[in-house]
């Protein structure tokens, strides 16, 4: 079994997987003969994370099939649970919770954030992060992608939402954003974790107090 982290609350459950398996013995932990999601994935690397996803999701204690709204925001067949999975290899992560909704993103620090910072660091957020810095560019990166992944994100971009500044990391931690959409702020806590080069960022939050 290559489940790396597994970290259950009252609130949620989160899985990672870190993908050691081939594809058949991925196939056998999943369970059935019959994958027709897997069938349109052809990258070898893609169907593993497709497959380690579903294994978590077994771990859980769900034997379901994930569903895909128009928005590609995943969701599970005939249960009121709310999901989001996330994969940069060889990592899979998965979050799942009963009563709220949740987003989780998966980054290795090691890619070039720097080259697109344009695109989803805010004026404010330039002022404090170094350039140099990709351990907080890639936490500020996967905070908004977590963000994003909640339903009613959709059209939201990363200049439209804004990290609080990051003091000092360490293995795990909190972050703080607010999210602008329309006239409407919204405030959101997330957690970090590192594993190996790479971040994991989650948020989970009562869909009574999002205001939009």
């Amino acid at each position: 079994m290559a489940i790396k982290h597994l970290h259950r609350t009252q609130d949620f459950i989160l899985g990672v997987w870190r993908v050691e398996e081939d594809e058949e013995t991925l196939k056998q932990r999943v369970g059935g003969d019959y994958f027709p999601g897997l069938a349109r994935i052809t990258n070898d690397r893609r169907r593993l994370e497709w497959l380690a996803a579903r294994s978590l999701l077994r771990e859980f204690g769900y034997e379901g099939h994930v569903m895909y709204h128009p928005t590609r925001r995943p969701f599970l067949a005939h249960s009121r649970s709310h999901i989001s999975i996330t994969h940069s290899y060889p990592f899979v992560a998965v979050i799942m919770s009963d009563k709220y909704h949740v987003g989780i993103d998966i980054e290795s620090f090691a890619r070039p954030f720097a080259q697109v910072s344009d695109k989803y660091l805010s004026k404010k957020e330039k002022k404090w992060v170094d350039s140099d810095d990709n351990r907080r560019l890639a936490l500020i990166w996967s905070a908004k992608e977590a963000i994003y992944k909640l339903p009613g994100m959709t059209g939201l971009g990363g200049l439209d939402m804004e990290l609080k500044p990051i003091e000092n990391l360490s293995d795990e931690g909190v972050l703080e954003a607010s999210v602008r959409l329309g006239n409407t702020i919204q405030h959101f806590q997330l957690n970090y974790q590192y594993l190996e080069h790479f971040n994991v960022v989650w948020v989970c939050c009562n869909p009574k107090t999002l205001v939009w």
